[in-house]
C-alpha cells in the first residue's frame, strides 16, 4: 500500500499546482501526462520447470500469500491532430506476499523447505505504446476511439526462501545468501538445509512485443462529468521466441485490460478518474530445458489524474 499512498500524495500535489496554473486554450494542449494508481485482488499462479524437475503449481493467494496487487502507471500522450494521438504507459506492478510452506516447493529446479517462510518479490513492469484515432464524435462531446499498438512485459519472478538439503540448486538460477557476509554464492549441486536463498526465473529473457487492439468509449453524463469505458486486448500464439535455452524457446502470451470509470473535469487542463479496472495476463515459455507459466487476473479500484498542456 506504500506505493499507492505515495502516488496519491503526488496526485494531490499535481491537482493543487494545476489550480494555480494559467489554463491554456484546448488547441494548445498537445501534451498530456497522467498518473494512475490501482489496488486489487489478484488470482492466478506461477509454475517454473527446470529440465526434468517439474515446478510446483503455486497459487498467488493460497500458496504464496499474495492478498493484494498494486499498480502504479505513469502515462504520456501527444496529440498529433484533433482526431489522433500517441500514448505511452509504463506500469509498475507490486505482487508481493509471504506464506509459510506446508510442504516442499519446487521452483526452477530448486527445492524450498517445508516449515519455512517463502516471500514473493517479483520485479514486474510493463511498457505499452498505442496509436489512438477518433472514429465517432457525439453531439454533446466525447466519442469512440480505436487503439492499436504493442505491449512488452519485463518480469523476473523472484522468491526468497530456505533451501532444502535435497535442493539441486535450480540450474544456476538459485543464489544462496550467506547471512554473515555480503557475498553471494551461485547455486548448483546440493545445498545445506536452512540456507537462505533467492530463486528466480527471468521471463523477460524470452519476451517479445505483443500486438494490442482496443476501443475507448467516452460518453458525457452531465456538466464536467463523463463515463469512460476502455477495452484493450492482445494475443500472441505459440511462436519461436528467436532465443535458445536447451533448444528453441517457444512463447505464447495474452492480455486483456478493461476499465469502467467516471471522469470529472476539474479544470480546462485537469481530469480526475475513479472506477473499476480488470486485468488478465498469461505468459507461457517452453523448451527442452524450461517450462515457465504465469497466469494473473485481478479486479482493481482505480484513481487517476490527467494533466494537459
Amino acid at each position: 500500500m506504500r506505493a499507492a499512498t505515495l502516488s496519491m500524495a503526488f496526485l494531490l500535489g499535481v491537482l493543487a499546482g494545476s489550480s494555480r496554473a494559467e489554463e491554456p486554450s484546448p488547441r494548445d494542449q498537445r501534451f498530456e501526462v497522467s498518473l494512475t494508481t490501482e489496488v486489487g485482488l489478484p488470482r492466478g499462479y506461477v509454475q517454473v520447470r527446470e529440465n526434468d524437475i517439474q515446478g510446483t503449481h503455486l497459487s498467488f493467494h493460497t500458496d504464496l500469500g499474495i492478498d493484494t496487487v498494486e499498480r502504479v502507471t505513469a502515462g504520456a500522450a501527444y496529440h498529433l491532430s484533433d482526431v489522433s494521438r500517441l500514448r505511452l504507459a509504463f506500469d509498475t506492478i507490486f505482487l508481493y506476499g509471504t506464506e509459510r510452506l506446508d510442504s516442499d516447493v519446487l521452483f526452477n529446479g530448486a527445492t524450498l523447505q517445508a516449515g519455512t517462510d517463502l516471500q514473493s518479490r517479483p520485479e514486474f513492469f510493463r511498457l505499452t505504446a498505442l496509436y489512438e484515432r477518433q472514429l465517432l464524435d457525439f453531439a454533446r462531446g466525447g466519442g469512440v476511439a480505436a487503439d492499436i499498438g504493442l505491449t512488452y512485459v519485463f518480469l523476473t519472478y523472484k522468491m526468497h526462501g530456505t533451501l532444502s538439503p535435497l535442493s539441486q540448486g535450480g540450474g544456476g538460477q538459485t543464489i544462496a545468501r550467506v547471512s554473515s557476509t555480503n557475498s553471494q554464492v551461485a547455486g548448483g549441486g546440493a545445498n545445506p538445509g536452512g540456507t537462505p536463498a533467492t530463486v528466480k526465473e527471468d521471463f523477460l529473457t524470452q519476451e517479445l512485443p505483443i500486438p494490442m487492439l482496443g476501443v475507448t468509449f467516452d460518453y458525457p453524463l452531465a456538466t464536467n462529468w463523463s463515463f469512460l469505458g476502455t477495452v484493450l486486448g492482445g494475443w500472441l500464439p505459440r511462436v519461436d521466441s528467436l532465443r535458445t535455452e536447451g533448444g528453441t524457446v517457444y512463447l505464447s502470451q495474452s492480455h486483456v485490460d478493461l476499465s469502467a470509470l467516471l471522469r470529472y473535469r476539474l479544470s480546462a487542463c485537469v481530469d480526475l478518474d475513479a472506477g473499476y479496472a480488470f486485468h488478465y495476463y498469461t505468459q507461457h515459455e517452453s523448451s527442452h530445458e524450461d517450462g515457465n507459466y504465469i497466469q494473473l487476473w485481478d479486479n482493481d479500484l482505480l484513481v487517476a489524474v490527467h494533466y494537459r498542456f
